[in-house]
């Protein structure tokens, strides 16, 4: 049995989005204790002093102050689970995620995403790819078009956004629910016009996380609320109830989804209508997709409880390779559609010094 240390964004004590983690790890014997990290709104990270006696710490998305020193220099078992979102991948950013990896060369990564796979592997970290599908949940309705909006964040997705990927189709009902990220401006809700025009009802929070669920499990149709994701619970959850899910063409949602087959996908920087004649079909086989989905997503548990249990000195063989040794190989493995990711970094270790 291994005493865990869980370091989070307390943010997650709301959402519990990140719970299905430490329920497995508990339920396979082993002790998790958790830490929740303040810094995002100004408060106090977690300290290393207080889960450096942890045979194994994880750190989802959050990390402890380092001093400097790389994690592996610190402790043998750190397991890192960086989300998708959490990076600027533009070829103005790539010496910042040079930086950013540094602290974690010689540890684990976590990776939800097939991206996040691919820039840990190029930075010469070893990472074991997962792929979460949640349990399956009630079935949604099956006639007529019924949409939920979560606005998040309104300058990257907003109602306006929406309403232009709409098109001329009319719902029977549409649910916006108002409720801003922490640190993003308050979000607004659509004009009265528009509330007429779509059958908008609106909300703002709820005392329960039954009555949000109440309230999702009218739609047939669910908008992904923000442009990428980390491991995209929201949509992932939304597919599991099988409603047709309407995504930006980013990660993490365009590996899960194929436009035309189990969901909708848009490009968010040439907005156009979308064609959702056939959305309670695709909802009724995104369903079925997250069903098979969960099967694999259990049988590949005991690998995932073993990797995340195995020192880093096991993985490494004992030796850290620099991160120029291992570019080429992985740029070969690397899917089409992340080779703009990689090349991000192979821009940036041409730069890197032995």
């Amino acid at each position: 049995m291994a005493r865990i240390a869980f370091v989070d964004h307390s943010y997650h004590q709301r959402t519990h989005a990140t719970m299905f983690l430490p329920e497995i790890l508990r339920a396979h014997g082993h002790d998790v204790d958790f830490f929740w990290d303040e810094a995002w709104i100004g408060g106090a990270p977690v300290p290393w002093q207080r889960v450096a006696s942890h045979d194994v710490v994880i750190m989802f998305q959050s990390y402890c102050p380092h001093e400097g020193h790389t994690y592996r220099s610190l402790h043998n078992n750190v397991v890192y689970i960086p989300m998708f979102d959490q990076f600027d991948l533009t070829p103005r950013s790539s010496h910042l995620l040079t930086e950013f990896w540094k602290p974690f060369h010689g540890s684990k990564v976590l990776s939800f995403s097939t991206a996040v796979h691919v820039l840990a592997n190029v930075a010469g970290i070893v990472s074991h790819h997962v792929r979460y599908y949640p349990k399956l949940t009630q079935s949604v309705a099956s006639e007529g078009l019924h949409g939920f909006f979560w606005i998040r964040r309104e300058r990257e997705l907003g109602w306006e956004h929406i309403r232009t990927v709409l098109g001329d189709t009319r719902f029977d009902s549409f649910h916006i629910h108002l409720a801003g990220d922490p640190g993003f401006p308050p979000v607004r809700a659509p004009s009265a016009d528009d509330g007429a025009l779509y059958n908008i009802t609106t909300s703002t929070w709820f005392n329960h996380r039954t009555d949000f669920e109440k309230v999702v499990q009218r739609a047939n149709v669910f908008f992904a609320p923000r442009l990428t994701e980390g491991i995209g619970q929201s949509f992932l959850e939304a597919m599991s109830r099988g409603q047709c899910v309407i995504a930006a063409d980013n990660p993490t949602m365009n590996e899960y989804i194929v436009h035309g087959v189990n969901g909708l996908i848009y490009d968010p920087k040439r907005l156009e209508p979308l064609d959702f004649s056939d959305a309670v079909q695709l909802g009724r086989q995104a369903r079925s997709g997250v069903a098979a989905g969960r099967i694999r997503w259990e049988a590949m548990e005991l690998g995932l409880v073993d990797y995340i249990l195995t020192p880093s000195s096991s993985v490494y063989g004992g030796r850290i390779p620099h991160p120029r040794k291992v570019v080429r190989e992985v740029r070969r493995r690397v899917p089409p559609r992340l080779k703009h990711f990689a090349g991000l970094w192979d821009r940036t270790m041409r730069k890197t010094r032995d």
